[in-house]
Formats: structure tokens, sequence, C-alpha cells
């Protein structure tokens, strides 16, 4: 951006008086399955047909209090930009600058101030986006806009809650995570670094996930739809009713100790509960460190603000743990190196065609993550081998083509026919002549024939 045609473009497009940039609606508002910020970002500008990154530089950037080189713009754009999803005071004054640029009302609910209020800011957020690939599949054969919801980009929510599906983190082609903020202009659901698709059928191998984790999941899912109620409905939360409501019972004999017993954390994180909550520098405890605690015990977050706390006392009274514990994600599962390694080597000395690591994982039996895991080397050098393959596959063929209307083009002029467009289409392979490289091959021999295109 800074062209003058781009500007031209983006003053053409402006909406009405009132506002500076077009407001769409974003997707999902006021649902759990709400749009993320930096989705409604990346969604603007390409509205607009320029890439989002080039749309924050132009009209967003000289609005908000920080300063960015263009070296500094593009590792935010990359990664930090994250943050604007979040519930600090980044994401209060993007979300408040976006609201008064568009005209579009109550973006902040974009972000997790609309969801977790004045909980600490740190903590809750991936460090780069994730996404359902079945999800982005079904929306685009349902003609549904495509977009990064902010359920996903909980550190916390590790499956898609509609399809039992690990989200994923890194493309399955190049194996790279996705920029916050993209610099492309192509459609959204494809990959920020090369491009390709990123949704998948739901009948695709995925990484399984076990019954304990979907039931945590559930329950995860259940009790931030909960907050998000609250908060949607009334004012942001307030978390000093969370901690305010908690300390009578940890107060109780013993307490400690059976609370240490019930949920497995240690009781000097209680302690530190006692203390002065959401103070400044005082310690606050992550929502993942909250909703474990809550999981065990057998109640939400809500149900603690709102002292409804009979089953908490009971437990902590009984010493008795309603569930397990969270379960933590199991190890990565052995797999045969030397398999592996053999295959591997296989492809890489010319033995075996390339293969995409997807279809790599696919006949070897293992997940994807898996393979980029054990050999992250020797799996970026296959897929560089196989992306060279295709291009080189994809230039035969097109040689191929062209080679094609060539001879057919000898032929019907050495049997003193005219090779029109139309003849060459009834003698070519279906759809061979829509291709540029035959049209400009067809117009080459025509010109070596000493024809007139007609």
């Amino acid at each position: 951006m800074g062209r003058q045609d781009n500007c031209s473009v983006l003053s053409a497009l402006d909406g009405p008086p009132r506002s500076r940039l077009y407001g769409p609606v974003p997707c999902e508002m006021g649902t759990i399955w709400t749009e993320s910020l930096t989705s409604y970002v990346n969604h603007l500008g390409w509205v607009y047909r320029v890439s989002p990154r080039e749309l924050v530089a132009q009209e967003l950037v000289p609005h908000v209090a920080a300063s960015y080189s263009s070296p500094q713009l593009t590792a935010f754009c990359r990664q930090t930009a994250m943050s604007l999803n979040g519930n600090g005071g980044l994401a209060r004054e993007w979300s408040t600058l976006l609201e008064r640029l568009t005209g579009q009302a109550d973006l902040h609910l974009l972000t997790l101030y609309g969801w977790i209020g004045n909980l600490s800011s740190r903590g809750h957020l991936r460090a780069m986006p994730t996404w359902c690939p079945v999800c982005y599949a079904k929306w685009r054969e349902q003609g549904f806009r495509i977009y990064q919801s902010l359920l996903w980009q909980y550190q916390v929510v590790t499956i898609c809650p509609q399809h039992q599906r690990r989200l994923e983190t890194r493309c399955p082609q190049c194996h790279r995570p996705q920029s916050v903020i993209t610099v492309n202009r192509l459609q959204p659901g494809v990959c920020t670094q090369c491009g390709a698709w990123l949704g998948a059928e739901a009948e695709t191998r995925s990484e399984r996930v076990s019954e304990d984790e979907t039931v945590w999941q559930h329950w995860v899912i259940q009790a931030l739809e909960e907050l998000f109620r609250a908060s949607f409905e009334a004012s942001p939360l307030q978390w000093e009713q969370f901690f305010t409501g908690l300390a009578p019972y940890l107060q109780e004999q013993g307490a400690y100790s059976r609370l240490e017993r019930l949920t497995g954390m240690g009781r000097t994180l209680f302690y530190r509960w006692q203390s002065t909550p959401l103070a400044p520098y005082s310690y606050t405890p992550s929502l993942e460190t909250i909703l474990e605690f809550c999981y065990a015990c057998g109640v939400t977050p809500l149900q603690i603000m709102g002292n409804q706390l009979a089953s908490l006392r009971d437990l902590i009274q009984r010493g008795i743990a309603l569930r397990p514990a969270r379960p933590r994600r199991p190890a990565s599962a052995r797999i045969d190196r030397q398999k592996c390694l053999e295959l591997i080597q296989a492809i890489l000395d010319g033995r075996e065609e390339p293969l995409s690591i997807r279809q790599l994982a696919k006949r070897l039996g293992y997940g994807e993550h898996a393979l980029t895991d054990h050999f992250p080397q020797e799996c970026a050098f296959i897929t560089k081998m196989t992306q060279e393959y295709r291009k080189q596959r994809q230039k035969q063929r097109l040689e191929q083509a062209c080679d094609q209307v060539r001879q057919a083009m000898m032929t019907l002029h050495a049997q003193g026919i005219y090779p029109s467009h139309r003849k060459l289409r009834a003698l070519l392979p279906i759809g061979l002549m829509r291709m540029p490289e035959a049209t400009i091959t067809w117009h080459e021999v025509l010109r070596e024939l000493g024809l007139d295109m007609r």
C-alpha cells in the first residue's frame, strides 16, 4: 500500500461519511464461535482487495500509540499481533480504534476482554493461530465466510468441539505456522506462507484424541461458554469476586492439604490466592490454572463468583475427588525409526517418487506431527524436494500440451486445412486449448507457417 492506485481504491470504497472504513459484520458475534479481532482485520483487508498487512500499515498504525518501523511491523503481524485478541491494553486500544474507523460497535467482543474481563492478560492465548480443517472445508462447501474463531486461539482449547478433532497449528504442505496478520491477498483459509488450502474432510487422518482429554475439553468449552454468556449479558467479568468467594473455604482447617490432594496442585498456589488478587504486581493465576482447579473440584468459575459453593465445601470436608485431575497430553507414540528412515532415505536418494509429508505419514501409518517431531530436518528436505518435483511435473505437462498443439497444427496444415482454434479444440483433449500456454503456442506456429489469424 502507499501507492496512489491503492489509495484510490480505499477512497473509492470508503463507507458512509461517519466511518473511515467499511464495517463488515463479524462472524458469529454474540456466540461462543465469535470471530477473533485479528481475523476481522484480515477480512477487512480482503474486502478492500489489498493485503491485510498493508491495510494495517496505512489505515491503523498511524492512529495507535506505538510506532513501528517496517521490520517491526512485519514481526508484529507475524506473531505479536495475537495479543490483539487478548484482554490487555493493546486489545482494547485496537478494538476501540477499529470501532471508530469502521462504525461497527462492540468489536471488543472479538477479544478476550469481552469474554473473561479483567483477569490477568498473560497466558491465555496461543503464540500462533490454530484452526479446524474440517470447519474450513464445510464452510467453503456451504458458501460461508471462512474465519478464525476466537475460541480456537485459547491456549487451553486443544480440539474443535464440533468435530472432536485436534486443532491444527502448522500447514500440512510446508509445515510452517501461520502469520497472525497475513501479507497475501489470497482468499481466507489458505496458508499464509505457501498458499496451500488448509481445509480437510472429516475422514482424513488426524492425531487421536483420548477419551479423558475429550471429557476435559467438553468441560472446558462449557465453562468458557458460561463465562462468555455472563460477560456478554452484563458488564465484563470482575475476577475479584472469584477470589473473595473462594477465600472463606480456603481458610477452613486443613483445606490446603485436602485441596492439594484432590487437585494435584501445590498448596503454595492456594496460599498465593489468599493475597490481594488483581492488585498491581500481585500474583494472578492464569485462566488455565483456574479451570484445572475448578475441573478437579466439580465447580465452574462462574459458580464460585456467584457464591454457589455448597458442593465445593462438601468436597473439601470429604476429601474425595469427584474426577481425576486434568489429563495431560500423552507423549508421542513410539514409531519405528528404522522403517521411517528407510522410506525417507529412498525418497531423498530418488529411489522413490517424492511424497508430501501427509502422503508419507499415511503410507507409514503415523501422524504428520509424529514425523515432523522425530525427523524435522528430513521432513524439511522432503517438502522442498516435493515442491520442486511438482514444479517440474507441471512444467513437463505444459511442454507436452504445447507439443500436442504444434503437432496437431502441422498435421492440419499438411492436409491443407487451416489450423483454427475450433479445429484444434475438436482434435485435442478437452480443456487443453483453454490453457494460456496453448494459445501462445498457437500464435507462434501461425507466424512460423506464415498464416493470418482467423
